[in-house]
């Protein structure tokens, strides 16, 4: 096999390098839907007041801005095409990009459409048509010396690398010698605004867009399972406002800015909360970070960044996760104590509204085996704490407090176009140690106090946003034959001790 170096991380360039305020543009531009438009100065319309919002949800970011247009003159704007762009890494549908063996990294690039959702235009609360135009790139990609083959090699006076050190390298190497940046593209959304003649306005645009993240080389490139159960990747996000410079004299009378960093936090390890904005002099108060000023300059204002951490695993389409699950004709499940009126097979049943009650054995064990008819690989599982069929079951049934999880499974290791396997002949400890057993508190339980405040609970896409995630192939792939799970301690219901598990979820890669 190949030598290779350490992990330094896998980056996934999930979306957009920058959002930005829109801009009145040139008519020919909006009807051609021309993905380089040409924008348009309209000064006898004044940006009174702009509000923007910036609202972290999941690893998607809320934005909301709203604009008091005020039209100063006797020249009614009808059908003026207005667009605001959006910028993301690469170009042409999506995929993933490998980027060199020192870092073992790739990166997603190119255009999801679920990049960008919940996208509306509306005018004086009216909401309005748009459309959107192809791609286009806007910063080419780039070719440069990747400095870590360069190292021990000193440069000349003037700091560069002569052509025959190069071609040393170069036969050498290959092109491995060279990185390569990203390209990134743009597309424009595109609506019409009606401004009457000595009026004013109230233009609101609204959309959700996913936020670029990094996360470590083997969480795996579809993000299924998170391996770090405590926080979820480094989410960055950008806005630019200086398109907005061609209203009016280019400035806001006023304007105002609002950060929601209530469920997220600046760093990974506790105690070094590093400041994630740049941009705005922000200030915070009760985890709502506030600006505002006036006459704010749009043309040299700089854009507004965070970077954060999101603090639980995040949320994935209920639909995403179902088309990955081993179907249950391709396992067994056995429990350390049967019982007829709650079975087994209520584990994999993919109906949250059963449930399964584990019984110790004769050696007062309380365990669940699965057991794969053939090697299967797999990328995590999800276990559906309870008896999830509503609030009061849940809250009244007890459930799983801290268990310990084992495997036996051989794993493969792709390097390039070689790989290397590795055979486990004996259970091998996944989760937990003797003196160190995984709680599942540490793992977003389900709610043991209900108070009907939030019915939708416990609806099906929730209950597994809120279950216990486990990774299972860590460095390369793992093709299991059999996981154990032990229960070491269970939390009592308010009323019954039956112990209860409603859903096991068994994702391949």
């Amino acid at each position: 096999m190949k030598k290779h170096f350490s992990l330094l991380g896998i980056m996934i360039m999930a979306a957009l390098s920058a959002m930005a305020n829109g801009d009145p543009v040139a008519i020919y531009s909006a009807l051609t839907l021309s993905p380089t438009p040409v924008a348009k100065h309209v000064p006898e319309v004044q940006l009174v007041d702009e509000f923007v919002t910036f609202t972290p949800n999941d690893r998607y970011m809320d934005v909301t801005v709203r604009y008091l247009l005020h039209n100063n003159s006797k020249r009614s704007f009808d059908k003026l095409p207005y667009g605001f762009p959006i910028d993301y890494f690469g170009s042409g549908p999506a995929g993933w990009d490998f980027r060199d063996m020192f870092s073992e990294s790739m990166m997603e690039v190119g255009w999801r459409d679920s990049y960008i959702r919940n996208v509306c235009f509306t005018l004086n609360d009216r909401q309005l048509p748009w459309q959107c135009s192809r791609d286009t790139i806007i910063v080419p990609e780039k070719k440069t010396l990747f400095m870590d083959y360069f190292i021990e090699i000193k440069p000349d006076s003037a700091d560069t690398y002569s052509h025959h050190i190069i071609d040393s390298l170069y036969k050498m190497y290959g092109e491995d010698i060279y990185e390569y940046s990203q390209p990134i593209s743009r597309r424009w959304y595109y609506t019409y605004l009606n401004i009457p003649a000595q009026s004013y306005v109230m233009l609101e645009v609204r959309y959700t867009v996913e936020c670029t993240f990094r996360t470590g080389l083997y969480e795996r490139k579809n993000n299924l399972i998170s391996h770090s159960n405590n926080y979820f990747g480094h989410l960055q996000f950008q806005y630019d406002f200086t398109p907005a410079a061609y209203w009016g004299n280019g400035h806001a009378n006023h304007f105002q800015a609002t950060f929601d960093a209530s469920k997220i936090v600046w760093s990974r390890v506790p105690g070094e909360e590093e400041l994630g904005i740049s941009g705005l002099p922000m200030k915070a108060k009760n985890k709502l970070w506030h600006y505002e000023t006036h006459d704010f300059n749009f043309a040299s204002a700089k854009p507004f960044s965070v970077e954060y951490f999101f603090p639980t695993p995040l949320h994935q389409p209920l639909d995403r996760l179902l088309s990955h699950c081993v179907p249950a004709s391709e396992y067994t499940i056995q429990v350390s104590g049967a019982d007829k009126k709650y079975p087994a097979s209520n584990l994999c049943d993919l109906d949250p509204a059963t449930t399964t009650v584990l019984k110790a054995d004769k050696n007062d064990s309380i365990y669940i085996t699965i057991r794969f008819k053939k090697p299967t690989a797999l990328e995590g599982m999800i276990l559906v704490n309870g008896y999830t069929k509503n609030a009061e079951t849940y809250r009244n049934n007890a459930r799983i407090d801290s268990l310990m999880v084992f495997g036996n499974y051989f794993s493969v290791h792709t390097i390039g176009d070689e790989s290397d396997t590795a055979y486990n002949n004996k259970p091998v400890m996944l989760f937990g140690e003797r003196d160190w057993i995984v709680k599942y508190t540490d793992f977003r339980p389900l709610p043991a106090k209900y108070d009907g405040l939030n019915p939708t609970s416990f609806d099906w896409q929730s209950i597994v946003d809120n279950s216990m995630l486990l990774g299972l192939s860590h460095y390369g792939t793992n093709y299991f034959t059999e996981i154990n799970i032990v229960i070491t301690a269970a939390t009592k219901g308010l009323k019954y001790n039956d112990l209860c598990v409603s859903e096991i979820l068994l994702i391949t890669p």
